[in-house]
C-alpha cells in the first residue's frame, strides 16, 4: 500500500547497515585514487593543467570530497612525486663498483620518469622533501661517499648525475622532436639537409649533424652518463689534483 512504512529487518537494513560497495557499484575514494587520477591527467596533459576541480570530475565526485585525502594541490603534487619515485629500486648491489652503482640508478630513475610523462618537469620545481625522494638521494649519495668523495664534492656529484638525469628525461621520447628523430623517411629529410649546408659556414654540422640528430636516445644516455663517471672515476685517481675541479667559479656556500 502507498504510505504504509516498511517495519523490521528491512527497515533496520535501509537506515542502519552501511550499503555493499558490490551493490552501490561505486569504489571508495582513497588517497591512492586520488593520486593514480592526478599522475594520469599530468602523464597526458602536463602538470600546469591539474586542478582539484577536474580531478574531481574524473573520479566522480565533488571537489570537497578530495579535500579528506589531500589538504592542497601543492601536497597532491608532492604525493605524485613520491609515488613515481618510489618506483625506482633505490637497494644497492655491494658486489659492484660505485661507478655502476650510480650507473644503474641513474638508469632506472631515466626509467621510471619516462614511464611517467610529465614527471621530470614537476620534479625540476619541487624540493626533494619526501620519503621516496630523500630515498633517491641517499641511493645516490652513499656511493659517492663511500668511494671517497668528501662531503661537499659527493653532493656535487650527486646534483651532476642527477640533474643530468632528470634534465635527460625532461626531452620526452613521445615530444615531436623525438619522433620526428624516429620516424626513417623524416630522419633522412634532416640528415640531406644538414648534408646540404654550406661547408664555408658550417663545416662541422654539415659532417657530423647526422650523428648529432639521429635515431639514439638510449645510446645518447648512456655516452653522456659514462663521461661523467669516467670524469668523476679520475678525479678519484691517486695523485689527482682536486683542488679546483667540481667548484670552480661556485665555492660553497
Amino acid at each position: 500500500m502507498v504510505g504504509q512504512q516498511a517495519g523490521g529487518a528491512d527497515s533496520r537494513s535501509l537506515w542502519f547497515n552501511p550499503l555493499d560497495e558490490s551493490e552501490s557499484g561505486r569504489r571508495p575514494l582513497t588517497r591512492e585514487r586520488v593520486v593514480a587520477e592526478a599522475l594520469a591527467v599530468i602523464s597526458a596533459e602536463g602538470a600546469q593543467t591539474l586542478s582539484m576541480r577536474a580531478i574531481a570530475a574524473r573520479l566522480g565526485v565533488v571537489p570537497g570530497a578530495l579535500y579528506r585525502h589531500v589538504r592542497s594541490k601543492e601536497q597532491l603534487y608532492d604525493l605524485v612525486l613520491d609515488a613515481v619515485l618510489a618506483e625506482v629500486g633505490c637497494q644497492p648491489d655491494p658486489g659492484v663498483p660505485w661507478a655502476a652503482q650510480v650507473g644503474a640508478l641513474a638508469r632506472r630513475l631515466r626509467a621510471v620518469l619516462e614511464d611517467h610523462p610529465g614527471v621530470a618537469a614537476l620534479l625540476k620545481a619541487r624540493d626533494p622533501v619526501s620519503p621516496a625522494s630523500l630515498t633517491v638521494a641517499e641511493a645516490f649519495l652513499e656511493p659517492f661517499s663511500a668511494a671517497g668523495l668528501p662531503g661537499h664534492r659527493a653532493a656535487l656529484a650527486f646534483r651532476l648525475v642527477y640533474d643530468y638525469t632528470v634534465g635527460f628525461a625532461l626531452g620526452d621520447p613521445t615530444s615531436p622532436a623525438e619522433q620526428r628523430l624516429r620516424d626513417t623517411a623524416t630522419r633522412r629529410e634532416l640528415h640531406a639537409f644538414l648534408r646540404s649546408l654550406p661547408a664555408d659556414r658550417f663545416p662541422a654540422v654539415a659532417a657530423y649533424g647526422k650523428h648529432a640528430w639521429a635515431n639514439d636516445r638510449d645510446q645518447r644516455f648512456n655516452s653522456g652518463l659514462g663521461t661523467l663517471l669516467r670524469g668523476l672515476q679520475a678525479e678519484l685517481a691517486p695523485g689527482h689534483d682536486a683542488s679546483g675541479d667540481l667548484t670552480d667559479g661556485a665555492g660553497e656556500r
